[in-house]
């Protein structure tokens, strides 16, 4: 034991004897001189007494009293008494000393006591009023035998109990302390039993009830902190036993525990549950202790039999029984609520039934299945998210979730966890723009298969589509999605289109007007959610893509991006466009068709130049200088008012194109008198022959990067600078830069040390000029740089420069007043969300941007952190 565990002990036997009296009488001890005590039959301390009675003793009692003192009968009842006094303390004292190793050595033997002299002894000193009235100083035997119990468990056991509080073995401190409280009971019941020889039947079965009560309550108040931990790790493991639970000394596989193992665990715990009611440690803090752990267990059972155990029900359409509706309960619930009747309460009533004055009855059963399911459905909310991102397979959880989650209360708590984890684990700027969409849909329809209402769904949508909003490309995804290719669902598509829209798309479920959602002849018809709020208005599916849709804020927003959309589709080489015909008529059934009507028209416009591109090359042919040009020329004829913006680049044609252009051109006015023909050169495409020394190369490229390359066919230009390509071409800087990286892509050029562009006629001197495959690699990386600048010197439109002004405006705000450096994502969404008309660049044009004020030394970037350079 320990110096602390000393003092505490020390300081424990002090507060009881402050309560409790300790100076008692001692038995009067064997070695008292013989001046005191006289030998047996001779009087105390005197003369030899008369054998006659005196005649105010009762004659009753006179032929008990063998000596008496005719002198002073009041002194031989008092030597009477104590002579009766001596003979039964010093039969039922206590041992005086106690060990560990020897307990409290093994109780006398009652026939010891089985002598005339204890049972007239005891029955004087229990009843002295009637047999020695004139006894002047008696003492109340039990309440003297009572004392010395105190005054023993304080001196002798409590410092055992700290000893075995000591050891390492949580069941040796349990069984330790079990057994030196029942040793310390048995001596103190020895002495009591004896003292009720002298007593009749009822008074001693009163006197023991009440001994009792006092002894557990000294024994429960002995309950040290290493006892009660013990205590609840050897019940603990006991309780899991019976109840199903993993124990740390499971196998690793697992399994169902063996009936034998439960039995044996079952059997062992009620054992120690009466020996802890046996000794008085049943007590308050063990029912506390107990109802703990059972709390605990329901807590572990839920957590290990049901977390991410989301398979949906295979009776889940089971028809209702003639019992009730119990098969429409989850399987989930079911097991658990089987659970807590047939094993939960079963262990609470076997327990509290021994424990005496704790009754289990149906309600509280009832309580328990209800607090399971609501344990269940803490446990289901903290796994929405990841049963969200595992929908449809996840269809269980939801089961468990639709039953349990009932009231507002409830509902609350599931929209808040859901928002959070949303904020945590999908809002910001690690997932990409399809993920969060994905996600998104899968959050429509479990929250639809949770919520036919769809308040809850609303609740916890609204940061999400503020989210999307942000996103530039979220709009351009979900048409993407739309036009994709039914064949595309099941292949490696799905990591770069929203394929699932395709299937959503010909659902018919899908499409649902406004009509269609009212309710005023609604046969089906329920009230609204208590927790609805006041705009709240019931539609009766899912509808997925026009939720989707209406994340972007308005269909407008929409249709814009899916004219944009389709107009590139209509202007690609495709062959057909049925898909794209598909999904316009499928939109109209939910926008109408005047909203639509400009795609309606853009369609129209390709059909119809296929046709007219067909008269105006019959008509070419039949031209005069039809001889004279070399290649065709084909156009795609749209009307300018119903076709999107696509801008207008300007540049110097090859002159063999400009003629086709303009033999085309004539031949469409004589068709269409009253209509001019304004060229786009930068969405035009061309094939392009390369005839290289060693190769030749046949691409597919568009009209800026054939004109850049038709430049290095002139026979007095073998190579070209940048600036001498820009003013014969009058092109872009940025079409220019891009074409010149397209062909050194296609190692048709590369750029030598002056910086001018060369033709690569032959390979094998492109790689006799790297000295190793980590040159080569390493080369295009040294002298990109060298071009940047190029685009920022020259070039740049007035309107482009106000522009980059007013954004250079926004990122120095931003750094002053909201942080003093930030990531690149950071602030390209900032940008997003305060420039009004909307923020164009993508994070590299914002990258390359930061990166000249770096160079200009406005900026320093450290950590992977802008912030503003100090002046």
């Amino acid at each position: 034991m320990t110096v602390a565990e000393s003092k505490c002990s020390a300081r424990k036997r002090k507060a009881i004897q402050s309560v409790f009296q300790t100076e008692i009488s001692q038995p009067t001890p064997c070695s008292t001189p013989s001046g005191r005590y006289t030998d047996r039959g001779q009087p105390f301390g005197g003369p030899q007494a008369q054998l006659a009675s005196p005649k105010w003793v009762d004659p009753a009692s006179h032929s008990q009293l063998s000596v008496t003192s005719p002198e002073n009968p009041h002194a031989s009842h008092q030597t009477r008494f104590d002579r009766a006094w001596h003979v039964v303390t010093s039969r039922i004292a206590l041992p005086p000393s106690v060990t560990a190793e020897d307990s409290f050595g093994s109780l006398p033997n009652s026939q010891d006591a089985d002598d005339g002299v204890f049972e007239d002894a005891l029955r004087d000193v229990l009843d002295p009023a009637s047999r020695l009235p004139l006894a002047t100083y008696t003492e109340d035997l039990l309440t003297w035998h009572t004392q010395q119990v105190r005054l023993h468990f304080v001196s002798h056991v409590l410092p055992l109990l700290g000893v075995c509080g000591g050891y390492s073995d949580q069941t040796q401190v349990l069984l330790g302390s079990i057994r030196t409280l029942e040793a310390a009971r048995r001596q103190y019941l020895y002495g009591l039993l004896l003292i009720f020889r002298g007593m009749s039947r009822d008074d001693a079965d009163r006197v023991l009830r009440k001994f009792q009560r006092d002894l557990h309550a000294i024994f429960g108040n002995s309950m040290s902190s290493p006892l009660m931990n013990a205590l609840g790790t050897v019940m603990g493991q006991l309780m899991k036993l019976i109840l199903g639970l993993k124990t740390s000394s499971d196998s690793p596989q697992g399994g169902k525990i063996p009936a034998s193992e439960i039995d044996r665990a079952r059997k062992e715990l009620l054992q120690l549950v009466e020996s802890l009611c046996d000794v008085g440690l049943a007590c308050e803090r063990f029912q506390i202790l107990f109802a703990e752990l059972l709390d605990g267990m329901m807590v572990a059972y839920v957590q290990e039999s049901f977390a991410g155990v989301w398979e949906p029900s295979r009776d889940s359409e089971a028809k209702i029984s003639a019992k009730g509706c119990s098969n429409l309960q989850p399987r989930c619930i079911r097991e658990l609520s089987d659970w807590v009747e047939n094993s939960y309460s079963r262990l609470a009533i076997e327990v509290t039934t021994r424990l005496g004055g704790v009754q289990v009855s149906w309600t509280d059963v009832q309580k328990w299945k209800e607090i399971a399911v609501g344990r269940l459905a803490t446990l289901r909310i903290k796994e929405l998210f990841d049963i969200v991102m595992d929908w449809p397979n996840s269809e269980g959880g939801i089961e468990d979730l639709r039953f349990a989650v009932t009231t507002p209360q409830r509902r609350l708590q599931l929209t808040d966890a859901f928002s959070a984890a949303l904020q945590r684990r999908l809002l910001h700027s690690g997932r990409s723009t399809l993920e969060i969409l994905r996600i998104y849909i899968a959050m429509i329809r479990t929250f639809h298969k949770l919520d036919h209402s769809r308040v809850l769904l609303d609740r916890v949508a609204y940061s999400l589509q503020l989210y999307l909003c942000t996103r530039e490309d979220t709009v351009r995804i979900i048409v993407t999605g739309l036009l994709s290719n039914p064949k595309e669902v099941n292949t490696d598509a799905r990591h770069s289109k929203l394929v699932e829209l395709v299937d959503l798309l010909y659902d018919p479920d899908q499409y649902r007007t406004e009509r269609q959602d009212e309710e005023w002849d609604d046969l089906t018809w329920v009230p609204p959610p208590i927790d609805a709020g006041s705009n709240y208005k019931r539609r009766k599916s899912e509808d997925v893509i026009g939720t989707l849709i209406g994340a972007l804020g308005s269909a407008e927003v929409f249709i814009k991006e899916f004219q944009s959309i389709i107009g590139q589709r209509l202007l690609s080489k495709q062959a057909g466009f049925e898909q794209e015909i598909g999904v316009l008529d499928l939109l109209k059934k939910r926008f109408g068709d005047s909203s639509l009507q400009a795609c309606d028209v853009m369609i129209k416009d390709i059909e119809d130049s296929r046709r007219l591109d067909g008269v105006i090359h019959r008509g070419i042919i039949n031209h005069p200088d039809k001889g004279q040009r070399e290649g065709t020329i084909h156009a795609r004829i749209l009307s300018r008012l119903f076709w999107p913006d696509m801008g207008e680049e300007l540049f110097v044609l090859p002159p063999s194109v400009s003629e086709m252009q303009e033999a085309y051109e004539e031949t469409f006015e004589r068709l269409k008198p009253s209509r001019k023909m304004k060229w786009l050169h930068h969405l035009g495409q061309a094939t392009v022959e390369l005839e290289l020394e060693d190769r030749t190369l046949l691409e597919d490229v568009h009209t800026y990067e054939a004109a850049v390359i038709n430049c290095f066919s002139e026979e007095n230009a073998p190579s070209w600078t940048f600036d001498d390509l820009w003013v014969k071409l009058e092109m872009d800087e940025d079409l220019l830069t891009a074409a010149l990286e397209f062909w050194e892509k296609q190692r048709v050029i590369r750029k030598t040390g002056d910086g001018r562009y060369v033709v690569i006629e032959r390979l094998s001197d492109v790689e006799q000029s790297f000295v190793s495959p980590g040159a080569r690699v390493a080369l295009p990386a040294v002298e990109k740089p060298s071009a940047a600048p190029r685009k920022a010197k020259s070039g740049v439109s007035e309107k482009e420069k106000e522009k980059r002004q007013v954004y250079w405006q926004f990122i120095v705000g931003m750094l002053t007043n909201s942080s003093p450096a930030m990531p690149l994502g950071q602030i390209a969404m900032m940008m997003k969300m305060l420039i009004a008309e909307g923020f164009p660049w993508s994070n590299e044009e914002l990258q390359e941007f930061l990166g000249e004020k770096v160079a200009e030394g406005e900026l320093e970037l450290a950590g992977g952190k802008y912030k503003l350079v100090r002046k």
